[in-house]
């Protein structure tokens, strides 16, 4: 069992070796090496990283209180839905209502790997892997098709 602060310092060293270890593999493909994330140019969507003591999980997530603008967005990437079944190594999971809190919902298509703890080092690798796998087709989708999304 660990304490808090051990609990958090795992976390963080975790985090951190994700980030060396994805700009690693970014830079050798002429990317850059920061992940997109929030910075989508698209309020409600954002792409998203997820770890802790049962699963970890990547994809993207539309976050609005605005229901009409939520499924317009999700029905954009519905229509994708082929392109990035094509590109993932992983399979896709599609959620309109995915509850979030009490009182707020978000939509998320996401790959998931179960059955890993962000507190066992002896995931870490695996997860790398996972993670980088789905978030990086996913990233080269939303620009390529980013003024679909965005504006059409």
């Amino acid at each position: 069992m660990f304490t808090r602060e051990e609990k958090k310092q795992l976390r963080m060293e975790y985090w951190n070796r994700f980030k060396t270890y994805s700009n690693r593999r970014k830079l050798k493909k002429n990317k850059p090496g920061k992940w997109i994330m929030e910075e989508t140019g698209i309020k409600q969507l954002k792409l998203k990283f997820h770890f802790d003591e049962t699963h970890a999980w990547a994809g993207i997530e539309i976050d609005t209180r605005n229901l009409d603008k939520r499924i317009e967005l999700f029905d954009k990437l519905e229509k994708l839905k082929s392109v990035l079944t094509n590109r993932l190594p992983h399979q896709l999971h599609w959620e309109l209502e995915k509850a979030k809190t009490e009182n707020k919902s978000v939509s998320r298509i996401f790959a998931e790997l179960a059955d890993v703890n962000i507190y066992h080092r002896q995931c870490w690798k695996q997860v790398n892997d996972f993670l980088y796998e789905v978030m990086d087709p996913i990233e080269d989708i939303f620009k390529e098709y980013f003024d679909f999304i965005k504006y059409q």
